[in-house]
């Protein structure tokens, strides 16, 4: 197939996985559109421990910035609650605002047009770009933003031997996506602070006026999303979240809460599940070193220093590692046309696995279970991601979930006594913690649905078995949901695909 009928495609199946419900991880939801979908709508939202005013270490500017306008346009088009239609046209805005900005960005970092060509190829027919890129972690916006700052950097240090370039408008720009990208993430100076260095010195120590003027956006940019964060989160001083946030983060007894990974994680294993077979061009031969590829080096080394390694936090670096590929590290063109077809394999399997059916039956069932304004009594979701409560439009509604007391989880937080409009998020406690919670709400005569995966159904079905006097219907199902969480290779039903919706009640 020729190369650019599969560029061609490639948007198309970016397009399409954009417009999918998959759920690839809670964060996606729950530090970005749970909050505004409460700041805008006023429903009920499950608030982060980032988001808790107690904490602060999250800041809303970027968020207004990126999302607040769909939000509002959506809100006075007359659509009188959020939901799935919404969280398709976010995803639609980041999947068109990430390809106009690395096309764009492309045409500074790269110079030959075959270059760019290649560059363009692979970043279009990435999974990454597909589905991580199109969701709504604060990481795709991180993207973006380094691709603007990388661009402008190249800029700069282009007609940095050009006296009558002064630049003050692009070092105001500067400034501005500067200070965005670190109040979105606090990671974002990671990826700058080494292609910053030839910058600084090639441009700015000869254009102090305009350095001036990039440092002034840069400080008036942070005090507005400093005074954005002090007011919203109502507190008593001078809110400044990003350095909430490296606060917490520098506490090793935080980062357990999260999960600890060696630090070679992010070499070892994400950068491999990022790049597929492309991972054999950076290994070959030696690399030239360019603002991208000094990007990928100042990233990968901070975040290595932290413990808490996710392959999202990698995100920012897949479009700089394409276009850093040099096809001549390989010098056999069979070999580049293997890898090639090799990575489109692993790309479209990659996609269909995260951008299709990831968890879809989360955001599904959801859906299923608010159609016509249906009544909520209890809502049980076990062994699932945390369900995205924003897309209940519920203003009544009432988010439980169990919390760890002493090394041990428990259901101390959970109020028994509401069974109406009650979403009970029981994560992946053992069976005897779900027991005790059935039975306290059927002693109450509720009405309980249980959301499970069908790889965990021999788990409800040892529920049906012990509690023979209950009646269970089993109400929805689906066969589009692939749970990843619960595979047990000994155990084949843990294989099976799918998502169920049973209905629970004393008789």
């Amino acid at each position: 197939m020729d190369p650019r009928t599969v560029h061609i495609v490639g948007y198309l199946v970016g397009l399409f996985f954009a417009l999918e419900p998959s759920y690839i991880h809670p964060d996606e939801h729950f530090q970005s559109l749970e909050i505004l979908a409460h700041l805008f709508y006023g429903s009920a939202a499950t608030v982060p421990w980032e988001f808790a005013a107690r904490n602060a270490a999250r800041s809303f500017g970027p968020l207004y910035v990126a999302y607040g306008p769909l939000f509002y346009l959506y809100r006075r088009l007359g659509s009188p609650a959020p939901g799935l239609a919404l969280l398709y046209l976010v995803r639609l805005q980041n999947y068109i605002v990430y390809t106009c900005v690395y096309m764009l960005a492309l045409q500074f970092l790269l110079r030959s047009k075959l270059d760019r060509a290649k560059a363009t190829f692979y970043i279009s027919t990435s999974y990454v770009t597909w589905t991580y890129q199109t969701h709504s972690f604060s990481n795709s916006l991180e993207t973006c933003a380094l691709l603007i700052v990388l661009s402008l950097f190249q800029v700069l240090i282009l007609d940095a031997r050009a006296p009558r370039h002064n630049h003050y408008r692009t070092s105001a720009i500067l400034g501005f996506v500067i200070a965005f990208g670190f109040f979105n993430r606090i990671t974002f100076l990671g990826f700058i602070a080494l292609p910053a260095i030839p910058t600084l010195r090639k441009f700015y120590l000869g254009h102090l006026k305009s350095l001036l003027i990039c440092a002034t956006t840069f400080c008036l940019s942070c005090c507005a999303f400093i005074y954005a964060d002090t007011v919203l989160y109502e507190t008593p001083h001078w809110c400044i979240a990003p350095l909430n946030n490296l606060e917490y983060n520098l506490q090793s007894s935080n980062l357990a809460l999260h999960g600890v990974h060696p630090r070679y994680t992010h070499i070892l294993i994400n950068i491999p599940q990022m790049l597929g077979p492309l991972v054999t061009y950076f290994i070959s031969r030696k690399q030239k070193i360019n603002l991208t590829m000094l990007s990928c080096i100042s990233g990968l080394l901070f975040l290595s220093a932290f413990q808490h390694q996710e392959l999202r936090f990698l995100i920012p670096l897949m479009p700089l590692l394409c276009a850093s590929i040099n096809l001549s590290n390989l010098s056999s063109s069979v070999r580049n046309r293997y890898i090639t077809r090799t990575w489109l394999v692993f790309n479209v399997v990659f996609g269909v696995i995260m951008g299709s059916l990831h968890q879809r039956g989360v955001l599904t069932a959801i859906e299923e279970s608010t159609k016509n304004n249906a009544p909520i009594d209890v809502h049980v979701w076990w062994k699932t991601y945390s369900p995205p409560t924003w897309l209940y439009s519920n203003h009544n509604l009432v988010v439980s979930t169990t919390n760890i007391h002493d090394g041990e989880e428990n259901l101390d937080d959970v109020n028994f006594q509401i069974i109406r409009n009650h979403v009970v998020d029981l994560k992946g406690c053992d069976y005897e913690l779900f027991e005790v919670a059935m039975h306290n709400f059927l002693e109450l005569n509720a009405s309980v649905r249980v959301f499970i995966p069908k790889s965990t159904d021999t788990l409800f079905t040892n529920f049906r078995s012990r509690n023979p006097t209950v009646r269970i219907d089993k109400v929805w199902e689906t066969r589009l949901n692939l749970d990843l969480d619960h595979l047990d290779f000994t155990d084949l039903s843990t294989l099976i695909p799918g998502f169920l919706i049973y209905e629970v009640a004393a008789t």
